[in-house]
C-alpha cells in the first residue's frame, strides 16, 4: 500500500530525534520493536508500548510521539483494527489534552498524521465517508501550502492521499473519478521524483492500484500488463518486509484478473505463488481464500469452492468479532452464488438471507428485503437482491409454486428501490453509465419474471410494474438533466452557488475540449482541470448534504402508472410502443388510450442482424430498386409492429426504441407491400418519462425561427484534422423557411458559433443545415460545423460536450445535417448522438436525422415539412406529409429511393408548434389591410366632398 510507504517517510521524517535519545534501554527497546515492525506483531507491539512507557516517564516527546505513531503503523500493518482504533483515539487523546505538546515544534505534522491515520482506519473499516472526510480535510491543508513551500513529506502525503481517493471512489463505483485521483498521483511522482523516496516502487504500486479500476471497465489487458509489470518489480523486493503487503496484494489482484478473464488454472498458479509467505503472516489470507473460492468455483469444483469460502466466512466473522459488516456479508453472497450455480435455490435463498443480516446494522427480519437506507453498501445490496431474484427465479421454474414468484416480484420492487437511491450518489455521467452496464442484466430477469405473472394473470398493475423496470434502463442521465430545471427552480439553493456549479461545468468543458484537441504538452491542462473536478465535486457533495430538497427533485423516483402516461402522453387517438431489447427477446409496452398490451416476442441475433442490413439499404442509394428494402421491411413489420398495432386505427404512433432499434425508421416498415408512413406518423421518444417531462414545458406564445446556413470552402483542413466540403443548397434550405414563419436567416460568413451562441436565446425553433460528424469513440466530441468567420478555426465546432453548458428554450430544433441522430448506443442512455446533446441544452423536440442527407432533397422536404407546421399540423404529422409529397411529385425511380427523403425523424415532443395555422395570421393581417383600405377610401370620399 502507499500507506507504508508514506508512513516510512514519515519515520524517517521523526526519526532524528529518536535516534538522539540518551538512555540506552529506551533506545534498545525501540530498536528492539523495529526489527519486528512487519514480522511479529506481539513483539512489535510489546516493545513500542515499552518504547511509549518509558519515554512518557522521561518526559521525551520525541520518543513518545514517534513510538506511538510507530504503534499505529504496525497496527495498520498488521490489519489489527481494534487496536488500530484504541491507539488513535490515544494519539488524539495526547494531542488534544496534554499541556506538555502545546510547544511541541512537530505537533501541527502529528496532527496532519492523526488526520491522515483516521482516514486509512475508517477506509480498513469499508466506512468510505468517514475516510473520504479525513482525507479532504487533509488534501485541503497540503492544497494551502505554496507548491514551491511544499516539503518532501507534503509531497509523499498528497500521493497517499490520492491513492486512498482513487481506492474509495473505486470500492463505491465511481471508476472516472478513481482514474482521475491515480492520473493525478502518477503525474505527481513523477514531477516530484527526485523528493519521494523510492519514486520507482511507489509508482508501481499506484498502476497496481490503477489496473483494478481497468479491470472494473472490463479492459482486462491493460490491467493485466500493469500488474505484470509490477509484479516483476515487487518480486525484486521480497526479501525486504516493507514491501511484503505490495508483493502479496499484486498477486492477488492478477489472480482476480484471470478469473475475470475466465482463466481459473491461471489463477490458482498465481494463488499458489502466493503461498511463499506462511498464512500467519499474510494479512490478506482472508481475501486470498476468497480468491481460491472464485477460481474453484469457475472451474466448477464445487466442493473446493465451499471450502474456501467457508474458512473465509469464519476468518472474516472472527476479524469482525461476529458483528454485521459488509465483509461477512459478501462471503454469505458468495456462498449463495456457488448454490445457485449448483442449482439448490433452498441453500442459496438461506445463505443470501445470512448476507442480508450482515449487510447493515439492524436488520431483524430475516425473511424481507433490507432498504437501501438499512444497508453498509447499496452497491452489494443491488448484487445480493440480483442473487436472490436468480434463485427465486430457479425456484419458480422447478417447483411452479406462486409463492416464489410472489417473492420474485416483491424483490424486483426492491431492486428498483434499491437502484434510485444508488443512482443518486454518482456525480459522473461516465459512471453513471458503468452502473447502467452493470444493472442492464437484472432488469432483464426482472421483465422476465413479470411478464410470467401477466401470462398468468394479465393486469394494468403488472403493464405498470413492466413500464417502470423497462424506463430504468432508459435514459436515466438524460431524465436528470431535465429534472434538473426544476430542481434549480424549487430546491432552495442560493443563486450564488448554482451560478458556481455553472462555472465550473463550464471550465471543465472548456479544459477537456483543450486536452481533446491537444497536439503539444498537456501536463498544465490536466492539473487544473484536476483542481477544477475537485472543486466541483466538493460542490455537488455540499449541495448533496445541504440542499435535500434540490437532489430530492432532481433524482426523483417517482414511479410512472400507466392512467397518469395516458392522461400526459397519450392524446387525439395517438398510441406508444415502448421496447426492451432483452439477449435473444423483445419486450414490447404498447399503450393508447383503449387499453395497453405486454407481449414478449422473439428477436435473436439474425433479427438484430436484419434490422442493421435495412439500415444499411436505407442509408446507401442503389440501382436496383426499392423491393430488397420493402421484402425486409416486411418481415421486420411482421416481427415489431403487427402485433403491437393490432386493432389500432389510430395515426399518431410514438416509438420508445431501445439497442439496434435506435437505427430503424419505423415508417420504412412494410405493410402489405406499402411503407407504414403510409397510414401512420411515426415520432421518437428516448424513454416515456423523458417524453412526459418534454411535453409538460411551456410553448412559446408566438413562433419565430433562427436559421443557419454556414459556408465550407472545401479547401483546407479545419482544426488540422477537419475538412469540409461545399454544401450547394444549404442556403436555398434555410431561406424557403421565411416564407411560414418570421424567420432570421444567417448565412455563410456570418454563420458563426459565436453568433448562434449570442443569439439562440431569442428564439423557439432552430434550424442549422450544415455539416455534422458522429464520433462513436468519443461520443462527447460529436459535432455541428459553423464557418470560421472572424473566430478563430477551434471556435467554428460546436461538440455535444459543448451543449451541456447551453441553455436554450427551443420548441424545435431541426439538425439538417448528416447523421445528427445516430451515434454510440450505450446502455442506459440508448443513442449517444448530436440530437441528445440539444435535448440536454433544454430543446422540446429534435429533427435530425439517421444517415448522411442529400442537400439537395433536403431543401424540397424542409421546405413542405415548414409549411406543414405553418398550416397546424404536428410535427410528426408534418413530416410525414412532406415524404409522401416528396414521393408523388418525383418521376425519377432512383430519386424515390428512401436514401433521399426518409432520413429525417421527430423525437420529442411531436405535437404542433402553434394551435393555429401560420396562414390564418396572413388572413388576419388581409383582413385588417382590407379594412384600413376601406376607411382610408371612405375618408377621402368624405374630404373631396
Amino acid at each position: 500500500m502507499k500507506y507504508l510507504h508514506c508512513i516510512g517517510f514519515f519515520f524517517v521524517f521523526i526519526a532524528q530525534g529518536v535516534s538522539q535519545v540518551d538512555s540506552i534501554g529506551l533506545d534498545e527497546a525501540f530498536g528492539r520493536a523495529f526489527e519486528n515492525h512487519y514480522t511479529n506483531k506481539d513483539s512489535a507491539y510489546f516493545y513500542y508500548d515499552k518504547v511509549i512507557s518509558m519515554a512518557d516517564a522521561q518526559d521525551n516527546l520525541d520518543v513518545l510521539m514517534g513510538g506511538l505513531s510507530y504503534l499505529i503503523n504496525a497496527n495498520s500493518n498488521f490489519y489489527d483494527l481494534e487496536q488500530y482504533g484504541d491507539n488513535l483515539e490515544r494519539m488524539g487523546t495526547l494531542l488534544e489534552s496534554d499541556a506538555r505538546l502545546d510547544s511541541f515544534e512537530l505537533k501541527q505534522v502529528y496532527e496532519q498524521r492523526l488526520l491522515f491515520d483516521r482516514g486509512n482506519y475508517h477506509y480498513k473499516l469499508k466506512d468510505y465517508v468517514t475516510a473520504q472526510n479525513y482525507f479532504l480535510e487533509l488534501y485541503g491543508q497540503l492544497k494551502s501550502i505554496p507548491q514551491n513551500e511544499l516539503t518532501a513529506l507534503d509531497i509523499d502525503t498528497l500521493s497517499a492521499i490520492y491513492s486512498f481517493l482513487g481506492l474509495i471512489h473505486r470500492h463505491t463505483g465511481r471508476y472516472e473519478q478513481a482514474e482521475f485521483y491515480y492520473t493525478q498521483d502518477l503525474r505527481l511522482i513523477e514531477t516530484y521524483s527526485d523528493s519521494i523516496e523510492d519514486a520507482r516502487s511507489v509508482g508501481f504500486n499506484t498502476k497496481k492500484l490503477l489496473s483494478q479500476v481497468y479491470e472494473d471497465q472490463n479492459n482486462t489487458t491493460e490491467a493485466n500488463r500493469l500488474l505484470q509489470e509490477a509484479l516483476i518489480f515487487y518480486k525484486t523486493k521480497v526479501d525486504n518486509p516493507r514491501f511484503k503487503n505490495n508483493f502479496l496484494s499484486t498477486y492477488m489482484l492478477l489472480a482476480k484478473n484471470y478469473i475475470n478473464q475466465e482463466d481459473f488454472d491461471s489463477a490458482i498458479a498465481v494463488l499458489n505463488e502466493n503461498n511463499v509467505i506462511r498464512p500467519e503472516d499474510n494479512p490478506f489470507k482472508k481475501e486470498v481464500d476468497m480468491i481460491y473460492g472464485d477460481a474453484f468455483l469457475g472451474k466448477k469444483e464445487f466442493s473446493m469452492a465451499l471450502s474456501y469460502y467457508q474458512k473465509t466466512l469464519k476468518s472474516y466473522q472472527e476479524y469482525r468479532r461476529n458483528k454485521p459488516h459488509q465483509d461477512i456479508a459478501e462471503a454469505y453472497g458468495k456462498i449463495a452464488e456457488l448454490h445457485l450455480r449448483r442449482m439448490d435455490f433452498k441453500q442459496g435463498l438461506q445463505a443470501v438471507q445470512d448476507a442480508f443480516l450482515n449487510a447493515g446494522n439492524h436488520i431483524a427480519d430475516s425473511e424481507s428485503n433490507p432498504s437501501p437506507d438499512q444497508t453498509f453498501s447499496k452497491i452489494q445490496l443491488l448484487h445480493l437482491l440480483d442473487i436472490k431474484l436468480q434463485l427465486l427465479q430457479m425456484a419458480l421454474g422447478k417447483t411452479g409454486e406462486l409463492n416464489y414468484e410472489e417473492q420474485a416480484l416483491r424483490t424486483s420492487d426492491a431492486i428498483l428501490k434499491t437502484f434510485d437511491a444508488l443512482k443518486g450518489e454518482f456525480d459522473s455521467k461516465l459512471d453513471k453509465q458503468f452502473l447502467a452496464e452493470r444493472v442492464y442484466p437484472i432488469f432483464y430477469r426482472m421483465l422476465a419474471i413479470v411478464y410470467r405473472s401477466y401470462e398468468r394473470n394479465p393486469s394494468s398493475k403488472t403493464i405498470g410494474f413492466a413500464l417502470n423496470i423497462a424506463e430504468k434502463n432508459k435514459d436515466f442521465v438524460l431524465l436528470e438533466a431535465l429534472r434538473n430545471a426544476q430542481a434549480t427552480k424549487y430546491g432552495g439553493v442560493p443563486p450564488q452557488l448554482l451560478n458556481k456549479e455553472v462555472q465550473l461545468r463550464a471550465g471543465i468543458t472548456h479544459l477537456e475540449k483543450q486536452l481533446f484537441d491537444a497536439t503539444d504538452t498537456i501536463t498544465n491542462y490536466q492539473e487544473q482541470l484536476f483542481d477544477l473536478k475537485q472543486e466541483y465535486y466538493g460542490l455537488l457533495k455540499k449541495l448533496r448534504t445541504d440542499f435535500p430538497k434540490y437532489y430530492e427533485l432532481k433524482y426523483e423516483s417517482e414511479r410512472l402508472d400507466l392512467a397518469g402516461v395516458k392522461k400526459r402522453v397519450l392524446k387525439d387517438g395517438s398510441a406508444l410502443v415502448s421496447y426492451t431489447v432483452a439477449d435473444d427477446w423483445l419486450y414490447v409496452i404498447m399503450l393508447h388510450g383503449q387499453g395497453e398490451k405486454f407481449i414478449k416476442l422473439p428477436f435473436d441475433q439474425d433479427d438484430q442482424n436484419k434490422v442493421k442490413e435495412l439500415y444499411r439499404l436505407l442509408s446507401h442509394p442503389s440501382l436496383t430498386g426499392q423491393e430488397p428494402i420493402k421484402e425486409l421491411g416486411g418481415q421486420l413489420f411482421e416481427k415489431l409492429l403487427e402485433r403491437p398495432l393490432r386493432g389500432f386505427d389510430g395515426e399518431e404512433v410514438t416509438i420508445v426504441p431501445d439497442g439496434v432499434l435506435h437505427y430503424l425508421p419505423f415508417d420504412l416498415l412494410s405493410d402489405n407491400d406499402d411503407y407504414v408512413l403510409k397510414t401512420k406518423n411515426i415520432g421518437y421518444a428516448n424513454s416515456v418519462a423523458s417524453l412526459m417531462k418534454l411535453k409538460a414545458k411551456r410553448k412559446a406564445e408566438t413562433n419565430s425561427v433562427l436559421a443557419f446556413a454556414p459556408s465550407f470552402s472545401g479547401e483546407g483542413p479545419v482544426q488540422g484534422v477537419r475538412q469540409f466540403g461545399r454544401l450547394l443548397y444549404n442556403d436555398d434550405e434555410v431561406s424557403k423557411i421565411d416564407r411560414f414563419y418570421h424567420t432570421e436567416v444567417v448565412l455563410d460568413e456570418k454563420a458563426t458559433l459565436s453568433y448562434f451562441k449570442s443569439n439562440l436565446s431569442c428564439y423557439n425553433i432552430l434550424h442549422l443545415a450544415t455539416h455534422a460528424s458522429a464520433n462513436d469513440a468519443f461520443p462527447d466530441y460529436s459535432y455541428l460545423a459553423f464557418s470560421a468567420g472572424a473566430d478563430s478555426e477551434q471556435h467554428s465546432i460546436l461538440y455535444i460536450k459543448d451543449l451541456y453548458n447551453i441553455a436554450l428554450d427551443a420548441d424545435m430544433v431541426t439538425l439538417s445535417a448528416c447523421q445528427t441522430g445516430i451515434g454510440k448506443l450505450q446502455k442506459g442512455q440508448g443513442m449517444l448522438s448530436l440530437s441528445k446533446g440539444f435535448y440536454y441544452a433544454g430543446a422540446k423536440s429534435l429533427v435530425n436525422t439517421l444517415w448522411k442527407i442529400n442537400d439537395k432533397s433536403s431543401v424540397r422536404l424542409m421546405e413542405d415539412f415548414y409549411e406543414g407546421l405553418s398550416e397546424g399540423k404536428s410535427k410528426t404529422r408534418a413530416l410525414r406529409d412532406a415524404k409522401l409529397k416528396y414521393l408523388e411529385s418525383t418521376d425519377d425511380e432512383l430519386l424515390k429511393h428512401p436514401y433521399y427523403w426518409s432520413a429525417f425523424v421527430v423525437s420529442g415532443d411531436g405535437s404542433p408548434l402553434s394551435d393555429h395555422s401560420f396562414w390564418w395570421y396572413w388572413g388576419a393581417a388581409i383582413l385588417a389591410l382590407v379594412v384600413f383600405l376601406i376607411w382610408f377610401w371612405k375618408r377621402r370620399t368624405q374630404i373631396n366632398l
